[in-house]
């Protein structure tokens, strides 16, 4: 139960966060607080969490993925393309593209020792030239019949959209698994004290792949469901995606040096971004103030959780 607790330090304060952007925000932005914003905000958090939750996985074993953002492009591309013989098959081929990918990433990883965050920084650029490759001239646009799935994944009802009421399902699961499967929770044994966890019997190489893999998934997911959404997706198309998910996944207390990190707060930092982000284009302010925002938010989160976690140990070192 203390373990539990641990993992959801942080989770009042950014609910309070949460609750005051939201009754300051409806009072003082014009048409803030209206039911088409709501399901406009409710989307694209089901974007950037599915983006941010990837990060999360690697995050929490002691790792981190840069190169989500080219594997978004590449899964989109490659599910809009294939989408004339069958989109099912588009997606399926392209989500077991991003998933080998991300399993072969943590296995080099694990086996090499070689630093995640040059690894993958690598495989951002190598990607990305891949996704201009495969859509060099023009973007791969989904067919014409197929365009009533866009319509059905952002048409309103009430405060949602069906594509934002997938991304949080999805975002859930995983959230679910994380804690409730012994490779989830092996993830987080491994990320607390890799030693520690390899002497306990767990396989660094499967958390690893699982972790990459995962990242590979989710950010797939978001590009599919964004390139569905938009009707097409190109090979600098989702260049945002990579900020916007380290930055969720920060502002929900996921700390880099692994072992700690949940689903709630993630969600919550999603909340806390969106609803900056809507508030500065409701409002007809310039978007460096959102980024003035974002960082100072960012900031204090990080001041947060490392008071939360000094206290921790102080309490521990007491007991």
């Amino acid at each position: 139960m203390t373990r539990l607790l641990d993992l959801d330090a942080g989770f009042k304060v950014r609910l309070a966060v949460c609750a005051v952007l939201l009754v300051v925000l409806s009072a003082t932005v014009p048409g803030f607080a209206t039911i088409s914003n709501a399901a406009s905000i409710t989307e694209n958090i089901g974007l950037i969490a599915l983006v941010g939750t990837g990060i999360m996985l690697t995050m929490v074993v002691g790792q981190l993925d840069l190169a989500v953002a080219s594997v978004a492009a590449v899964a989109a591309i490659m599910a809009l393309s294939l989408a004339e013989t069958s989109l099912t098959l588009g997606i399926v081929v392209a989500l077991l593209t991003a998933g080998l990918y991300g399993a072969v990433i943590g296995y080099v990883i694990d086996r090499t020792g070689v630093n995640s965050l040059v690894l993958t920084v690598c495989m951002l650029i190598a990607l990305r030239g891949l996704a201009l490759v495969l859509a060099p001239k023009r973007p791969a646009i989904l067919p014409g019949d197929l365009f009533h799935i866009s319509d059905a994944l952002v048409i309103p009802w009430g405060p949602v959209t069906l594509l934002g009421i997938i991304g949080f399902a999805i975002v859930l699961a995983v959230g679910w698994l994380m804690r409730n499967s012994k490779l989830g929770l092996s993830m987080y044994a491994v990320g607390g004290n890799v030693e520690r966890a390899r002497g306990s019997g767990v396989s660094t190489t499967r958390v690893y792949m699982a972790a990459f893999a995962g990242s590979a998934m989710l950010g797939a997911t978001a590009g599919i469901l964004a390139a569905l959404r938009s009707g097409s997706a190109s090979g600098i198309g989702f260049d945002g995606f990579l900020l916007a998910g380290i930055t969720v996944a920060v502002v929900g207390g996921v700390p880099l040096e692994g072992g700690r990190g949940t689903i709630v707060n993630v969600l919550l930092g999603a909340l806390i971004i969106r609803l900056i982000s809507s508030a500065v284009a409701l409002g007809g302010i310039p978007g460096s103030f959102e980024s003035i925002v974002t960082g100072a938010i960012l900031l204090a989160m990080l001041l947060l959780d490392y008071q939360l976690r000094r206290k921790g140990r102080t309490r521990h070192a007491h007991a």
